[in-house]
């Protein structure tokens, strides 16, 4: 007699970037491949994906981008009864590929058939403007100001998102802030960058953190001086490649806990941006270890 098939939910976000890849329906037979039968619930925005988690336990399978999968996971933080696998539907899927879970979406349906559960590490951000969490990075400086003048919560626009980075490029002053880790001062040059990464990735694919791992219970620090300010070329071609933490004036470490000095500067957390009131104090950033539970693929 055959085994009947695990029960799971499938959140499928139908307004992802590139949700033409796999339908509802097309997914839910992948996963019944993978021996998941799962509920479907289609939903359009974050505020639907947050009213309905309440309601979800066991298996939840999230179809959509980063933002669909940061609006259910920061909901689902410290749920044991909640383990989360993602199926990639957006443009950067930074979180789906710090997972092993990027590719054709059915296929990585498929693959979750001899998924294990492992731990998935939060930051926290704690600053004059109140408490965040993010799964990909936190910082300030060049990302954060070109997120500033781009509204990533807009339309998205690749003429926008150039004169947002032609903008951040020909204002930004470098950064003299202090910066701890675990309790201890470092050397704080002024930085044109400064990012906390979680996940290898952030953004619209911008790997500074090729060796960064969401599951070992710590964050990574990168830097980069402004010293030692490269041409665009060659920053662009480190981040592609997957090497940037070995370009000159880029400093990287790892930690557990970090401030950074808060001179009235925007911070992304993400794609959200947070800014003090006045300067002054710090900004906190901590890990959570193992904050969420998720599904791991196995490799074919």
């Amino acid at each position: 007699m055959p085994t009947p098939a695990r029960p799971a939910t499938l959140l499928y976000n139908a307004a992802a970037g590139s949700q033409r890849r796999a339908s509802p329906a097309g997914l839910h037979h992948a996963l019944l491949d993978a021996d998941y039968d799962a509920e479907v619930w289609l939903t359009t925005s974050p505020e639907d994906v947050v009213e309905r988690l309440p309601y979800i336990t066991g298996t939840l399978f999230i179809a959509g981008g980063d933002g669909t999968l940061r609006a259910a996971a920061l909901h689902a933080l410290n749920r044991p009864d909640l383990v989360l696998g993602v199926l990639p539907l957006g443009t950067a899927n930074n979180v789906a590929r710090a997972w092993n879970a990027m590719g054709d979406p059915l296929e990585v349906a498929r693959s979750y058939r001899d998924a294990y559960p492992a731990p998935f590490d939060v930051g926290r951000v704690r600053g004059q403007w109140g408490e965040d969490h993010f799964l990909e990075a936190c910082g300030c400086g060049l990302f954060a100001e070109v997120l500033d003048d781009y509204n990533p919560h807009a339309p998205k626009s690749p003429v926008r998102a150039l004169g947002s980075v032609f903008e951040a490029l020909t204002t930004l002053n470098p950064l003299g802030v202090r910066v701890t880790v675990d309790g201890a001062p470092v050397s704080s040059p002024p930085v044109v960058l400064l990012e906390v990464m979680n996940t290898p990735s952030t953004g619209n694919g911008l790997h500074l953190a090729p060796r960064a791992t969401p599951g070992d219970g710590q964050l990574d620090l990168v830097r980069v001086e402004a010293a030692h300010h490269l041409s665009l070329v060659h920053y662009g071609r480190a981040i592609l490649g997957g090497t940037f933490d070995t370009l000159p004036g880029v400093s990287t470490c790892t930690g557990r806990s970090f401030t950074v000095a808060d001179q009235g500067q925007v911070f992304h957390v993400d794609t959200d941006l947070r800014r003090s009131h006045e300067s002054g104090g710090t900004v906190q950033i901590d890990v959570l270890p193992g904050a969420l539970s998720v599904l791991c693929p196995v490799a074919g």
